[in-house]
């Protein structure tokens, strides 16, 4: 009798080592099936550049006279406009001094677009101007800090500006509200949205206020973009 048992055990040995043993076979050959197969779906994508629908364009007052005089190059500073050769970039430098200076008219935005499309546009500030806590010691100061203004405003093709003089606005006169489409603060990071219909246009003017007595700031670059999309989304 324990000669049959012995036996028993040993198949039942034999039985729980080669169960294991083909199970890991099967795992092992269908890995490798998986590992070979490599399926293959079409796909195009089809590039049609197309001219650009919204373009930047010169303002009426575009490379006109600025304040002051360039030692360097021995001539007057002008409001330097530049546009790219494809109307799709824009580079502007002015030069303004103590108390309000204003530029009207310095560039354009267009929407050529045949089809009678609206365009949703957006002004995004990447890199403000640092006009915060100006210091200085002149009467208009006194020592205290103060904080310039640096904005933006886009306006209708062709219509009039007038900037408030009342006593509210002393010393920083300002267009009236309902007068432009809308404004940027270019002292901080923001983005705003305006539409623009087929054949329409808008007017960008700049609007900067240095507080009499402060430093002058140093030379600094505003970084842009001018975003447009024929779509309701917001753009990333």
């Amino acid at each position: 009798m324990s000669g049959n048992n012995l036996i028993i055990n040993n198949e039942g040995r034999k039985r729980r080592i080669i169960t294991p043993l083909i199970a890991l076979l099967i795992a092992v050959v269908i890995s490798i099936a998986f590992a070979a197969v490599f399926v293959y779906y079409p796909m195009t994508v089809t590039v049609s550049a197309v001219e650009p629908p919204i373009l930047i364009g010169y303002g009426n007052n575009s490379n006109q006279n600025d304040l002051g005089y360039n030692s360097t190059l021995s001539s007057s500073n002008t409001i330097l406009v530049s546009v790219g050769n494809n109307n799709a970039s824009l580079s502007i430098t002015i030069h303004p001094t103590y108390g309000v200076s204003y530029y009207k008219n310095i560039s354009i935005i267009t929407n050529t677009e045949i089809g009678g499309k609206t365009y949703n546009i957006y002004i995004r500030v990447v890199t403000p101007i640092n006009l915060n806590q100006l210091t200085g010691s002149g009467s208009a100061v006194s020592g205290k800090s103060t904080n310039g203004v640096a904005k933006l405003y886009i306006y209708s093709k062709g219509v009039s500006r007038s900037l408030s003089t009342s006593q509210s606005q002393f010393p920083t006169p300002s267009p009236a509200s309902d007068s432009y489409v809308e404004v940027v603060d270019l002292t901080t990071t923001e983005t705003k949205k305006i539409s623009l219909g087929a054949g329409q246009g808008y007017e960008i003017d700049l609007y900067i206020y240095i507080p009499e007595g402060a430093s002058l700031p140093s030379t600094q670059t505003i970084q842009l973009y001018l975003i447009y999309t024929p779509s309701d989304e917001q753009p990333p």
